[in-house]
């Protein structure tokens, strides 16, 4: 069968790398259109994505920005166990809520403290980094805390918000940020990073 989905993004992007491992877990086959959001020319043209942000997807016409509304359609249209997004209420609700909290609190921190670090031309502001830091030891106990009580976020089995959390933290390593005091969240994280369809989709080289 021909491809049909073409999804457009960046190796180095966290919510273009959710994408992709959904992609890998789901057995979707897809074109990989490489975005070099560093040169504007090389932005997604306005008519297809308002945004002009990355990820984006268009399947057979089909057009959709946003990690989490690209996320959430390829588990509806490709998994049919409904496995990555149970159609269970309050499991799903689950879900929902741990992926709002990556994208509004932990996705933020673990992108700002990735950009100073990694791809500041003139190095890291101290004082952002501390203060990113600090707001990450807030955070992240609360994650620690849900992972004491089950191997994945939303209990047995690993969903659409352990894609998402995971590409953050990711970030945070790459970053150099250490998961010391958080054991059970430094257990999950190696355990999703030796899954075969997540290994195989790497961040790419990194500057610096």
């Amino acid at each position: 069968m021909p491809v049909t989905l073409d999804l457009y993004g960046h190796p180095w992007s966290a919510p273009t790398r959710e994408v992709r491992i959904l992609c890998a877990e789901l057995g979707v086959e897809h074109r990989f259109i490489e975005v070099k959001q560093a040169e504007a020319g090389d932005y997604l043209p306005e008519a297809l994505n308002p945004a002009c942000k990355v990820p984006m997807i268009d399947e057979g016409g089909f057009i959709l920005g946003e990690a989490h509304a690209i996320l959430r359609y390829l588990a509806a249209r490709h998994d049919a166990a409904g496995a990555w997004y149970p159609a269970q209420i309050d499991v799903r609700a689950k879900v929902d809520q741990w992926l709002d909290w990556q994208a509004l609190r932990l996705g933020r921190l673990a992108a700002q403290l990735m950009r100073e670090r990694r791809f500041r031309p003139d190095g890291p502001d101290a004082a952002v980094c501390a203060e990113a830091e600090r707001l990450l030891g807030l955070i992240l106990p609360e994650l620690d805390m849900e992972l004491k009580a089950a191997p994945f976020v939303c209990g047995q089995h690993p969903t659409l918000a352990d894609i998402a959390i995971f590409t953050s933290a990711e970030y945070l390593q790459v970053a150099g940020f250490a998961l010391s005091g958080l054991d059970a969240l430094a257990d999950w994280y190696a355990r999703c990073a030796t899954r075969p369809a997540w290994a195989a989709v790497p961040v790419g080289t990194l500057p610096g």
